[in-house]
Parts: structure tokens; C-alpha cells; sequence
């Protein structure tokens, strides 16, 4: 059944244009960042455009932020699902991984500031971003190099699946990921 699931996710995925995929990761990325007042409207932009229901209109807004703090927030007593691929990846927050991928930012071209934007550069939100901004400028063989720090996506979802039972972060998680693995099996020349 989740086999059938998936690859009709696919099909959905393949089936839309490159620029509604990039305008769907950015509201993915936006959806796993702190919610604020245009929270529900990204959702529904980004369930109209991969045909996708988070059913999200039962889910007040402070529930949401709510959710996410307990889920996300470093300051909470424990995380239950860490959105950095540095965890994920080497097994420890702020590793090896995490200077990597700030070195990648760099040969793109782009300068991440942890500072002014909040998080570190390997918070899966930042990440998400990064891909839609490579996507726009057409940098596909830079996306299949980048897709190698989001190989944790897939156990991401699954805990964020387990953790909570408001759906709209793990299918903001799992879209992004067939997204971003519809850039890798093809090559991309629009």
C-alpha cells in the first residue's frame, strides 16, 4: 500500500511544471520554518499545486506554533525530530557536514549568515530554500552535487510522521524530497 502511495506521488510530482515545483519548495521550506499569519495560505498553495491535502483547515494557527516548538525547538528539554542534516548525517549537531554545506553555499555563489537568518545552514527548512533558489537559475548539476546532504530526508518524514499529528510538516518534508529527487533522476534543460 505505502509502495502505491508513493509512486502515485511521483506521478502527481512529475506531472507539474518547473515552476510550480520551485514555488512548492519554497512553500515547503516556509511551511517548515516558524509558522506566522500566512502559514495556512502556503499550505493551501502548495496543496493546490502537488495535489496534496495536509488538512490543515482544522488546525488553529497557535496550535501550529504551538506543534512546531515542541517538535522543533532547541530549547525544548528533548527534540523529538532534529532538522539538521549535520544529526543526521554525522550523528551530532554542528558537525562536519554543517561546514560543508556552508562551503557549498559558498562556491554557488551565496553567503549564509546564521546570524540574521536564525538557524544554521543544515536546518532542513534553509536547505529546502537553497534547492528552489539552485532550481530558478537552472543549476541542476549543482542540485544532484547538493542532494548528497539530504539523503536523510526519508527518516526525517518518518519521524516527523511518529511525532505529532499534525501532518503539514511531515508532507512538507515528504513533497520536497520527490521533488528534489525528480531533479536528480532527470536532466533537467528548460
Amino acid at each position: 500500500m505505502a509502495k502505491k502511495k508513493i509512486s502515485k506521488g511521483r506521478q502527481i510530482i512529475s506531472k507539474i511544471s518547473l515552476g510550480d515545483k520551485i514555488s512548492a519548495l519554497y512553500g515547503c521550506a516556509d511551511i517548515l520554518d516558524y509558522p506566522n499569519d500566512n502559514h495556512k495560505d502556503i499550505i493551501k498553495t502548495v496543496e493546490k499545486l502537488t495535489q496534496t491535502n495536509f488538512d490543515s483547515d482544522k488546525i488553529a494557527l497557535e496550535d501550529l506554533c504551538s506543534e512546531y516548538i515542541s517538535i522543533f525547538s532547541i530549547n525544548a528539554t528533548k527534540l523529538k525530530c532534529v532538522p539538521f542534516a549535520s544529526w543526521w548525517i554525522d550523528g551530532k549537531m554542528s558537525g562536519k557536514t554543517l561546514s560543508k554545506i556552508v562551503d557549498f553555499y559558498a562556491e554557488c555563489g551565496y553567503r549564509y549568515d546564521a546570524e540574521m537568518m536564525k538557524k544554521p545552514a543544515d536546518n532542513v527548512s534553509s536547505m529546502i530554500s537553497f534547492i528552489a533558489i539552485l532550481a530558478q537559475e537552472n543549476r541542476f548539476k549543482e542540485i544532484k552535487e547538493f542532494a548528497k546532504f539530504l539523503t536523510w530526508l526519508d527518516d526525517f518524514a518518518i519521524s516527523l510522521e511518529k511525532a505529532t499529528d499534525i501532518k503539514s510538516f511531515f508532507y512538507a518534508v515528504n513533497i520536497s524530497n520527490k521533488i528534489i529527487n525528480s531533479f536528480t533522476r532527470r536532466n533537467y534543460e528548460y
